[in-house]
């Protein structure tokens, strides 16, 4: 006598949910969730304003690097155009109602350190010249433990921060009062782009110029730009100087360090790694 497959095998089930969960995911092999990570903001979200997705947030949680991240890496139109980094970040971060340009110079380093490091691992191999001799070094920077810095130290520096957020310093040598703003990555990408057409051009401007007039939002209260252009134009180098270095003291950063020695003069010194698409790749190249 046959018997009928009910009799052998038991009853079916039309049930979804009596199927194996192990089971699912083989039947569902695409239904997979990136995993994600959390990076410590180096502003801690303080330098965002009320509204902004970061106000007062200390961490961003971004996912792990895939291959559609690594094609943008590759992209020579998008390197070209100096904007992969920014592409970069805008597909890492989880929370997309965050705008990846308006996130401060330091806070998108956090980003890419640690998109690299899940990525590659906290070991990144590149060659770097001896500053002494100009000997090339192979070395391996640990990017597990970077060195943070909150843009609070800056009591040498006659500054004061307003009630707008922005900070008001006072240079030396002429007594001329400055409002300035943290550079963002709209700021980084506006100067990338500047400096490539100006590159075209003999007598342009250079790197120096063209950040303060990002950074500049005015001069003794006059905020238009002839008048900040000129200023900047006509600024004295003790104060020029001065206004630099007490804005990198209020810029919230992080950065790679890693300790030389010149194995060919013995020179010693303490390094930083530049961020850019190279870093982002194994063994530092695209």
């Amino acid at each position: 006598m046959i018997r009928k497959n009910d009799e052998r095998t038991g009853p079916r089930s039309n049930s979804a949910d009596e199927i194996p969960a192990d089971l699912k995911q083989m039947l569902n092999p695409m239904d997979f969730v990136a995993p994600t990570d959390f990076v410590e903001l180096p502003s801690k979200g303080l330098c965002y304003p009320e509204g902004h997705p970061l106000h007062g947030q200390d961490t961003i949680e971004i996912k792990f690097m895939t291959a559609k991240e690594e094609d943008i890496l590759s992209s020579r139109t998008l390197l070209k155009k100096g904007v992969a980094i920014d592409r970069l970040i805008s597909s890492l971060i989880k929370d997309k109602t965050i705008d990846p340009r308006s996130l401060v110079v330091g806070d998108r380093n956090a980003i890419l350190i640690k998109a690299r490091g899940s990525a590659y691992g906290i070991w990144y191999k590149t060659k770097v010249n001896c500053p002494a001799c100009g000997e090339q070094n192979s070395k391996a920077f640990n990017l597990e433990k970077p060195h943070i810095y909150g843009g609070d130290q800056w009591e040498e520096y006659e500054i004061k921060q307003n009630e707008k957020g922005l900070y008001e310093i006072t240079l030396p040598y002429s007594s001329v009062i400055v409002e300035c703003r943290l550079l963002n990555g709209n700021d980084e990408l506006n100067t990338i782009k500047t400096i490539q057409k100006n590159n075209k051009k003999e007598g342009s401007d250079g790197l120096v110029v063209e950040q303060m007039r990002q950074f500049i939002v005015s001069v003794n209260e006059y905020g238009e730009k002839n008048v900040v252009d000129y200023f900047i134009n006509n600024m004295v180098a003790p104060d020029s100087r001065y206004l630099r270095k007490a804005v990198k003291c209020i810029t919230p950063d992080v950065k790679i360090k890693g300790e030389l020695e010149c194995s060919s003069c013995g020179h010693e010194q303490e390094l930083e790694v530049p961020f850019g698409a190279d870093f982002l790749w194994p063994d530092g190249g695209v």
